[in-house]
């Protein structure tokens, strides 16, 4: 039978494992995690020099010579999985996905902490799936924190009952506020949902404002100092970048160092997309029949760059890999032109919410019907990504699918960076080899 002073020091291991523990499941132990994107792989680099530095000192207080062990504090640190060109992605990437959720939820415990009642800014009516996966992940954020949603508006001007999204936001003060909604316009490319944005927040100056993730890419100056001048003005304003170079940019706007704009005044906190509130959702890829062996999830406007597949007509086809993959089917869609079944029958179907949810399942089951993707639409690679769908991501013209790649999903083994469509096609053909050698060797009984 064990003594009581030899149980206290167990106890105590004990205790201290399980507060250990609840440490790791508690949203503040999640918010105190580094962002994937935030110098992830110079911690490394930073482990190995400390590592060096305390053999030294440890060899210096002994009286023995010490032992030779080879210099890491000069090692490169190892290539993310998702820049492995030797290999082809895999299926599954459920603990990211679960991470980058519980960094959303733990962010916003805070920005949205004391409203109640909220009306979103920014509602698009496309057919863009992945604007469609941004409005209902928002919806599903706002129930989980207990808010209710009470009235949209893109435009202050147009398709915009102005006054009414006034009052309900008087009648709840003040646990009202104004919700600008996800995505990636933020910019002086289009300008077109910024200057209303600018109007907006100069026509509610006492409501606060809060913002879901965003890309941001601006570089004009007079309207760079426009949105300065404007969301400066405002008493409570906050915004959120959705990869590190957006959170830089807020950062040297809006920042401590910022030129002609109150240090703080506009907060701004660095989050993953939205749309990962969706959490993980493989019953997607798992019970979508398969129509397609390759889905290209192409965009079809100016911003195509990197994933340049023009090469490759639209609509179903048959692709030839080579080597003993050869022909596999295709179907190439940009899923902005692609219509939702059955919100546009008669009668329509006007609810936003629920026309927001029949495009986003239809995005995701289009990424389903597909062994293997290849995207270089953003939202085509994070619902890739949270269904678990082997895919390959290319870049657009203004950089935010690799930025935000970058910051948060690089280490994502179902997802690989491809610098063009040969590229992509080459993982396409890795992914096939292997699919036909677990197949090969399945049938033989190994």
């Amino acid at each position: 039978m064990l003594s009581t002073k030899r149980l206290t020091p167990i106890l105590l291991a004990v205790f201290l494992l399980l507060a250990t523990l609840f440490f790791l499941n508690t949203p503040e132990a999640i918010s105190s995690l580094p962002a994937y994107g935030e110098e992830h792989y110079a911690t490394g680099e930073k482990a190995g020099a400390a590592a060096g530095s305390q053999q030294q000192t440890d060899a210096a207080k002994t009286q023995t010579p010490a032992v030779v062990k080879p210099d890491t504090t000069s090692a490169k640190p190892a290539v993310a999985i998702s820049y492995d060109k030797t290999t082809p992605p895999t299926v599954g990437c459920e603990p990211i996905v679960h991470d980058l959720q519980q960094r959303i939820i733990s962010s916003y415990q805070t920005q949205l902490k004391g409203i109640r009642y909220a009306n979103v800014f920014g509602y698009l009516e496309t057919e863009n799936k992945g604007d469609a996966a941004i409005w209902s992940a928002q919806q599903i954020l706002m129930s989980m924190m207990g808010i209710n949603f009470l009235e949209a508006c893109r435009f202050t001007d147009k398709d915009c009952d102005i006054n009414k999204f006034r009052s309900q936001l008087e009648a709840h003060a003040p646990h009202s506020a104004i919700l600008i909604a996800g995505g990636g316009n933020f910019n002086d490319f289009y300008w077109e949902d910024q200057p209303s944005r600018i109007k907006m927040v100069s026509m509610f100056p006492t409501i606060p404002i809060r913002s879901f993730p965003q890309s941001i890419h601006m570089t004009h100056p007079d309207r760079i100092n426009l949105t300065k001048s404007s969301f400066g003005s405002h008493p409570d304003l906050q915004l959120a970048a959705r990869d590190q170079r957006s959170y830089n940019w807020l950062s040297d706007t809006f920042g401590q160092n910022a030129v002609d704009v109150e240090a703080n005044k506009v907060r701004h906190i660095l989050t993953p997309d939205i749309a990962f509130m969706w959490g993980s959702r493989p019953d997607f890829r798992l019970n979508t029949k398969k129509t397609h062996q390759v889905l290209i999830l192409a965009r079809d406007d100016w911003e195509v760059s990197a994933g340049n597949s023009s090469s490759i007509p639209m609509g179903e086809g048959v692709l030839d890999l080579g080597g003993e993959v050869g022909n596999v089917t295709y179907n190439k869609v940009d899923w902005k032109f692609t219509n939702t079944p059955g919100i546009n029958d008669s009668p329509r179907e006007e609810g936003k919410n629920q026309r927001a949810w029949a495009k986003a399942i239809q995005g995701f089951e289009m990424l389903g019907s597909a062994d293997f993707v290849v995207t270089d639409r953003l939202h085509g690679h994070i619902m890739a990504t949270i269904i678990g769908t082997p895919h390959v991501l290319m870049d657009s013209k203004l950089g935010k699918n690799v930025d935000f790649h970058d910051t948060w999903t690089k280490d994502c083994g179902a997802t690989r960076v491809a610098g063009d469509i040969e590229e992509a096609k080459n993982f396409a053909k890795m992914f096939f080899e292997n699919k036909l050698k677990e197949e090969k060797k399945s049938g033989d009984g190994g």
